[in-house]
């Protein structure tokens, strides 16, 4: 059986930066899901993803209001409906301060594609066999750290990252829409209800970035350089520690 690139990426990624669950690979596609799903919550699909499950996610089975919107499986244009849900995520959730707070974000978090006949594949990437849109990790902060690093090492430019707002909507909708690395560290409903590590968030990669952050793995300390001293920064030190004392 071929090896594909992806799951070449999957096994360098994983052994240098010493994961403890799989990368995610997600796909938007113009098809419905196989018949038969079970109802999923995109939050914890991610974990079980992570942990080696492949799930199908559609308006079908999307168990999860406010996924609904977020995804894109719901055109939000019913006024009364979308004052009910802010209504919930002010006074229920307790998630804002007022309502105005929570204009200021949704007016951040970019738009939603209509996903109403699209649905939604989440696999381990080792065992998907296209190469998928997006590829997710849930890791802990050390690892997120190494893997921001490779991404801004080639040209030294910083994502745009946005880390509040839903997790459906930060870790799957925005990267796909913006093509742009995110982190999201689950919002605290979803960690609360799908029983999340402490130690755990998300980092959301474009496929597209894959290629350099491979090439340059050996060459970042981030991956599997070592940090060095050039001998005129070590002679710069000395001098400086002598003049010190």
């Amino acid at each position: 059986m071929e090896v594909k690139k992806w799951q070449e990426w999957n096994e360098i990624l994983v052994g240098t930066l010493k994961m403890d669950n799989n990368p995610v690979a997600l796909s938007c596609l113009n098809e419905p899901c196989p018949p038969g799903q079970p109802r999923q919550r995109l939050c914890r699909s991610l974990l079980e993803a992570a942990r080696g499950q492949k799930v199908w996610l559609s308006a079908a089975n999307n168990a999860c209001f406010g996924a609904a919107w977020h995804l894109g499986f719901l055109q939000m244009d019913d006024e009364k409906t979308f004052s009910l849900i802010k209504k919930f995520v002010v006074e229920g959730e307790k998630l804002f301060a007022s309502y105005q707070a929570l204009e200021n974000l949704i007016s951040q978090m970019g738009e939603v594609p209509d996903n109403r006949n699209r649905c939604f594949r989440l696999s381990p990437l080792n065992q998907v066999d296209f190469q998928p849109q997006l590829i997710i990790f849930v890791v802990n902060p050390e690892i997120a750290c190494r893997l921001l690093t490779l991404i801004v090492f080639p040209d030294g430019r910083m994502p745009a990252i946005k880390i509040g707002g839903p997790t459906c909507r930060m870790t799957v909708t925005y990267p796909l829409v913006s093509r742009q690395v995110n982190v999201s560290f689950y919002d605290y409903t979803a960690r609360k209800m799908c029983g999340v590590e402490k130690d755990k968030l998300l980092v959301s990669v474009p496929a597209e970035y894959f290629p350099a952050i491979i090439e340059n793995i050996n060459r970042c300390s981030a991956g599997k350089a070592r940090v060095e001293f050039p001998q005129e920064f070590r002679e710069f030190l000395q001098k400086r520690m002598t003049s010190s004392c």
